[in-house]
């Protein structure tokens, strides 16, 4: 306030200063240059797995807060946060976003070639950076990405089933929870005689693919025709088998078939995107630009899955979706993150002409307030339900519009052993 004034009081003494450019940018505390003063990393249990949260300080008195993905215990991340990209970060401008992230990705190449854990670290931290930059400028984070069409909400897609599909009373439940919470989409894994964690091979039997016909009839009877289901996969089977589910399925009209090869492109992917009847799609298991390129330009798949803790953060994965948009293929996301990385998600998948449908967790048993998705949203300090009739809602605060719970993480949600940052 004594700066505004000063430069008000200089104005009028000097009368052409007033129509000077440099007045705002004078009287704007924020027009000078904003420094990153700390990086901060902390594990917590607000989701379903080990959530290290991200947070960034500025001499702005202005904070950015992000979170990475990661397995059951975070460590990895925090280790290369606090020892790798802090030293990178403390004296930067944040404004200055992909060089600072070539910085950290160059830096951390050596743990996996721009994959794996490294990445999961910067793209917390690059979360926390996209916040900061929405707060510097005012700016809620998806208006930054350019807005798009999806300006107020993104539609989701329930990552969830039914307890029991081959029983129609089962599905006949699942179908009322969707309609009466407003969902238009699920994902439902397929049956297998193991777990899909445990499987010792690559191949579906009979048997197996017979199950999974009648499991999704039943899912699409009680849903009806207009419900999208996504048919589930997780990257397990060789070309045969996908291909013997994907008509086996057909009959449902799955929106997708996610994953149903290995990880790695090669051109068996092709060759079971031309045969399939049933739309093809992946992308949870890929890394930058470089993983997806072979999958688009090949024409591999007929949607594209972008999960955006993984693929490298909001800047890459726009990178990618506008590559896809080149070959007319429609983008999704993926999302097994925490409730902060779903909101920063959401935000990208809102800047995306083409977007399908962003991934969100319900509890299984099912659970029935449909508001919070991916953990507890009372962390969040949002000002509206994080989700409402099946879409993700885009708060219009500046960055994410996240005002963080600092005090029930504290109570709540530390993981053993840790201390809440300064």
């Amino acid at each position: 306030m004594k700066r505004r004034k000063f430069v008000r009081d200089l104005a009028m003494t000097i009368p052409a200063l007033a129509f000077s450019p440099y007045y705002e940018l004078l009287a704007n505390p924020l027009a000078r240059k904003v420094r990153i003063t700390d990086v901060q990393c902390i594990l917590t249990k607000i989701g379903f797995r080990v959530s290290p949260l991200v947070k960034i300080t500025t001499d702005a008195d202005l904070v950015g807060i992000g979170e990475c993905h990661h397995d059951e215990n975070g460590y990895g991340a925090k280790d290369i946060i606090q020892h790798v990209c802090k030293p990178i970060l403390v004296g930067q401008d944040p404004l200055d976003l992909e060089y600072l992230i070539f910085k950290m990705s160059t830096r951390t190449s050596y743990y996996g070639g721009n994959h794996g854990v490294a990445t999961h670290a910067i793209t917390g931290v690059e979360f926390a950076m996209w916040d900061l930059i929405g707060k510097i400028t005012e700016q809620p984070v998806h208006k930054i990405l350019g807005g798009g069409s999806h300006v107020s909400e993104v539609r989701a897609y329930a990552s969830s089933g039914p307890r029991e599909m081959l029983s129609t009373a089962s599905c006949s439940e699942f179908a009322e929870l969707m309609h009466n919470q407003g969902w238009t989409a699920c994902k439902t894994n397929i049956l297998r005689d193991q777990q899909w964690n445990q499987l010792d091979n690559r191949r579906l039997s009979n048997p197996e693919v017979k199950r999974n016909a009648q499991g999704f009839s039943n899912m699409r009877e009680a849903l009806g025709p207009e419900f999208d289901i996504a048919v589930h996969c997780h990257w397990e089977f060789d070309f045969d088998s996908a291909l013997r589910l994907a008509r086996a399925v057909a009959h449902v009209k799955p929106i997708w078939m996610e994953d149903p090869l290995p990880i790695a492109y090669n051109e068996q992917w092709v060759k079971l995107t031309e045969q399939s009847p049933v739309p093809i799609l992946t992308g949870e298991n890929l890394y930058t630009r470089d993983d997806f390129r072979p999958f688009i330009v090949n024409q591999g798949l007929n949607l594209i899955e972008i999960d955006v803790s993984m693929a490298g953060g909001l800047l890459e994965a726009k990178k990618i979706a506008d590559l896809a948009e080149l070959y007319y293929i429609p983008v999704c996301t993926h999302n097994v993150a925490g409730p902060i990385a779903t909101i920063a998600s959401a935000n990208f998948a809102a800047s995306v002409r083409e977007f399908v449908a962003h991934e969100a967790f319900i509890s299984n048993p099912i659970n029935r307030n449909g508001n919070g998705i991916n953990g507890d949203p009372e962390v969040l300090g949002y000002d509206k339900p994080v989700i409402k009739n099946g879409h993700i809602q885009l708060s219009d605060r500046p960055g994410f519009g996240i005002e963080l719970n600092e005090k029930l993480i504290k109570e709540k949600y530390l993981v053993e052993g840790e201390t809440m940052w300064k």
